[in-house]
């Protein structure tokens, strides 16, 4: 997947070396945000995009597609994350950890897209497709959790009650990675100066590894002692489904 990824970026940036600036804006978005986990996902957080972007067209080609086609790069401040529940092994008793990670990237779309005017009376609606990789660095957020603790009373007093700890403690990138590779797909209407978009923003490497909590549960209940309970597993991917607005400011001509 990463080599595809890497294909498809040095693709785009080629075709952008023969594209001619285009139009010019700034956007925002707003929807849910999950780190997609079988194991530990709860329920999602809500996901922003803002930032601005520049098209890329082909005006001066040939080529029949030139009208549809563009390309289109910018940078966003995005918000990732998610609500979470795991089970590990605490002072020989299974206990369910909760809590949310709640992460701020600096995120530069590379994509590719075509668009035509619908065949209608009114001229200027506009309807298109879009896709590309999208590089994630990320920039600041925060980690919190707390013990839920049903099988042992022992350790119920830390029921609800996040996890003391220094601000290093509670910074996200010290338990999540900061680097990320990932995909965007999307459709898109344009009218006038606006234009609205649906698109899925997802994640391609694992925000992070854990424990193998599935042989944990299974040493527990069978009695067994196995000595690979150790074994690092990845842990999510970053996966958004986001509603965005963009307003177009002017046209940079070269």
């Amino acid at each position: 997947m990463k080599k595809i990824f890497l294909l498809g970026l040095m693709g785009l940036m080629s075709l952008m070396a023969h594209a001619q600036f285009g139009d010019y804006g700034v956007k925002v978005g707003i929807g849910t945000a999950t780190i997609q986990d079988d194991l530990i996902t709860k329920s999602p957080v809500v996901g922003f995009n803002v930032g601005g972007y520049i098209d890329y067209t082909f005006a001066k080609s040939q080529s029949v597609l030139a009208e549809i086609f563009y390309l289109q790069t910018g940078l966003n401040l995005v918000h990732r994350g998610s609500n979470f529940e795991e089970i590990h092994e605490y002072a020989n008793d299974l206990m369910v950890r909760t809590g949310s990670f709640n992460a701020w990237y600096a995120q530069i779309p590379i994509l590719a897209g075509v668009h035509m005017e619908l065949p209608v009376r009114k001229a200027g609606h506009i309807v298109g497709f879009y896709l590309g990789p999208a590089i994630n660095i990320g920039l600041f957020g925060s980690y919190a959790d707390r013990k839920v603790t049903p099988y042992s009373a022992n350790y119920d007093a830390n029921y609800d009650v996040d996890v003391n700890g220094t601000p290093a403690d509670r910074a996200v990138f010290n338990h999540i990675n900061r680097f990320d590779l990932g995909a965007i797909i999307g459709l898109s209407y344009e009218y006038h100066d606006f234009t609205f978009s649906l698109f899925l923003d997802h994640g391609f490497l694992a925000t992070s590894e854990g424990e193998d909590v599935l042989r944990l549960i299974d040493n527990n209940m069978s009695g067994n002692n196995n000595n690979k309970i150790n074994v690092k597993i990845p842990n999510g991917n970053n996966n958004a489904v986001m509603l965005s607005v963009a307003y177009r400011l002017g046209t940079i001509s070269k």
